[in-house]
């Protein structure tokens, strides 16, 4: 790996640091080098709190002047929550700018490099573009396609099944499946489930397991069969129940994960509405139940979390060394 990969790579690693705390913001890392030593490395910590390169700059252990900047996103041009960053490289004195992918936002899009470089900064757009795209794969897809990036995590049995006769419900994941499946929740802006998984199982849906903001559930109902004591209408959290799963694409949701049922997933699926998939594999067997979705999809083992095996579904690709992105 050349030394430009070597620092983009550290800036994605620093990026991925704010994971659950930035959203609907991206994710991003930069890293200054300068006579090939790092002088400075930040990253976005938290949604409204300082972005990487004003963060990089601070930490700065001498001047930044004449030093490289490899950022993995386009510096912002705008007045948000916090001012240009794209003004602090070129006040900086920042001599050239290494960029992994533009901003498709359109109060960025093209405006940060239009502004480095009319202030004669060189700026390099592409070095590990595809790593970037995977990381921020949910801001990205919201406003590309102007539509929630759609995630689905099912658990399952060793003979196919993801719950009992009649929907009782089976412990099937470990615990530490389960921990893994609640830092998802935490990187998802909503989560989704049909009607009938709240019959049966009368899920919180939170990120009560590990650290991260919990996300807006999402009930489809379209009989108005959920029950007014179920826990996601009294522990106070914010539920929005639909009468169907295309009303997604309108509540202004950047990312949701489905975690059921069967039927909610296939009918997305049918729709083209799903951009990653993710079954969890006990190895233990039920004999007889609700069988586990049937998604057109190749299965690639990626991980195994004590007895649990997790299967990627294959839809496009992604970087080879990127599929669990659940850090």
């Amino acid at each position: 790996m050349l030394n430009k990969e070597i620092w983009m790579q550290r800036a994605f690693d620093l990026a991925l640091l704010g994971t659950g705390r930035v959203a609907p913001n991206p994710l991003v890392g930069c890293v200054i080098v300068k006579n090939d030593c790092i002088l400075g490395e930040g990253y976005h910590q938290q949604y409204g709190g300082p972005h990487a390169e004003v963060n990089a700059v601070a930490n700065a252990t001498s001047s930044v002047e004449g030093a490289s900047a490899f950022v993995t996103l386009e510096p912002c041009s705008h007045f948000g929550k916090t001012p240009p960053c794209a003004d602090l490289l070129i006040q900086s004195g920042i001599k050239e700018v290494y960029i992994a992918n533009l901003d498709p936002n359109p109060l960025v899009a093209g405006k940060g490099v239009s502004a480095l470089e009319a202030a004669g900064i060189t700026c390099h757009i592409g070095l590990l573009a595809e790593k970037g795209e995977w990381i921020n794969r949910h801001f990205f897809t919201f406003h590309r396609l102007k539509r929630p990036y759609i995630t689905f995590k099912y658990a399952c049995s060793a003979d196919g099944f993801i719950a009992g006769l009649a929907g009782v419900p089976v412990q099937l994941s470990t615990e530490l499946s389960t921990i893994r499946v609640h830092q998802m929740r935490a990187e998802h802006l909503g989560i989704l489930v049909g009607v009938q998984t709240i019959i049966n199982d009368d899920p919180s849906l939170t990120t009560r397991l590990v650290k991260g903001a919990n996300p807006i559930r999402i009930v489809v109902d379209p009989q108005g069969r959920i029950p007014a004591n179920a826990k996601v209408l009294t522990d106070g959290g914010e539920t929005r129940v639909l009468k169907s799963a295309a009303e997604i694409l309108n509540l202004g949701i950047q990312s949701i994960l489905v975690e059921g049922g069967a039927k909610t997933m296939e009918r997305l699926f049918a729709d083209g509405l799903v951009d990653e998939i993710w079954k969890i594999r006990s190895p233990k067997s039920i004999g007889e139940g609700i069988p586990e979705p049937k998604l057109a999809v190749k299965w690639r083992a990626i991980d195994y979390l004590a007895d649990d095996t997790w299967f990627r579904g294959i839809l496009k690709p992604a970087p080879a060394d990127t599929y669990s992105g659940l850090e």
